[in-house]
């Protein structure tokens, strides 16, 4: 399917060299199913990620923070951007300037980086049946000159992140039985996200993939500063196996480049633990379950078959304590609806 352009898109030139960083994980599975990876937009670590800053839609659409209508209007259009982003599926490439040990840590310091050029990305993208999206992020909100365009979100980022020179190529993927109001409570108060007791269809995937010509995109490979020697081969193996060049050394690989665990430390960088997982509050609890007594039995049993279809979601996981306690409620006020059909 033919590009679809959007208000503002800023392209580099054709022949414009971009690499994409990722750790061997990720490069094992590249060459082993020639398939690019899509990720949902929600999804990434940046928990903002295709949403403008609470001030910018306040002060485009003349809402007063402080006044309690205009709360629940900015609230409405936050989350309906939180949910309209959950269609958009990304990968990520770099707009090759040099090499800094920053990308590295971030995206690839055990593995490789990917080097192709945008004219072939663009190629690969352009053979999909997909809706498609590629060009440069823009950084700030200076770009977006007071508009409200939710396209121009989901391909402008934070400026901390500018470092990164990203070229974002994406996938647009959307649910007809979305109705877009899972921010909204029980008692139709919106929220700027999308509440954990409106799940979203099982079949909304948290990523894509899809099967490309890998000789026609790649390049040449380049092998991490910190990769370990076992890992260099294991590189230099996929390479021959593909037919492709033999892999290079990064240039910032050299006795004098800091190790992987010193970097961290001088830069203060921490890799985040695992989360604990989610808990409802007691009275969060109790709330949910007044308020599901007071609906009808057939819209309990959606809500039911809802939550149940999310947690099969990832055959082979338990589902999360958040997921378990939702479903116990829900469980009790049906079996309370089915003595009270019996008295």
């Amino acid at each position: 399917m033919p590009f679809v352009s959007y208000y503002s898109q800023k392209e580099p030139a054709a022949g414009a060299v971009v690499w994409r960083f990722m750790n061997l994980r990720k490069f094992r599975d590249l060459m082993a199913n020639e398939e690019l990876y899509f990720r949902r937009a929600d999804l990434f670590d940046d928990e903002t990620e295709g949403l403008p800053p609470e001030q910018y839609v306040q002060s485009v659409l003349g809402l007063d923070p402080w006044d309690i209508e205009d709360r629940r209007k900015l609230d409405n259009h936050l989350g309906s951007l939180a949910q309209f982003r959950e269609t958009y599926y990304i990968t990520c490439w770099y707009l090759f300037d040099q090499e800094t040990l920053k990308m590295w840590e971030g995206y690839g310091h055990d593995g490789v980086a990917i080097v192709s050029s945008y004219d072939l990305l663009k190629a690969a993208l352009n053979k999909l049946i997909d809706e498609t999206h590629i060009g440069l992020v823009q950084y700030g909100t200076e770009h977006l000159s007071g508009r409200f365009n939710a396209l121009e979100f989901i391909t402008t980022k934070q400026t901390k992140y500018a470092h990164e020179c990203e070229v974002r190529a994406m996938l647009r993927c959307t649910n007809p039985l979305d109705g877009g109001n899972r921010h909204f409570d029980l008692n139709s108060i919106p929220h700027p996200r999308p509440l954990p007791m409106n799940p979203r269809h099982a079949w909304v995937a948290d990523h894509k993939r899809r099967r490309i010509a890998l000789k026609d995109l790649v390049q040449s490979v380049v092998i991490s500063p910190w990769a370990e020697a076992d890992d260099v081969e294991e590189i230099k193996l996929w390479n021959r196996h593909k037919g492709f060049s033999s892999p290079r050394d990064s240039e910032l690989r050299d006795p004098k480049t800091p190790t992987l665990e010193e970097y961290r430390k001088v830069t203060g960088i921490t890799r985040r633990p695992p989360e604990p997982e989610a808990e409802a509050a007691e009275h969060e609890f109790v709330r949910f379950y007044e308020e599901l007594s007071t609906l009808s039995e057939d819209r309990v049993r959606w809500l039911y078959r809802q939550r149940w279809d999310k947690c099969c979601l990832k055959p082979g996981s338990l589902p999360s304590t958040l997921d378990v306690q939702y479903l116990r409620a829900t469980l009790k006020v049906l079996k309370q609806m089915k003595n009270a059909k019996r008295s």
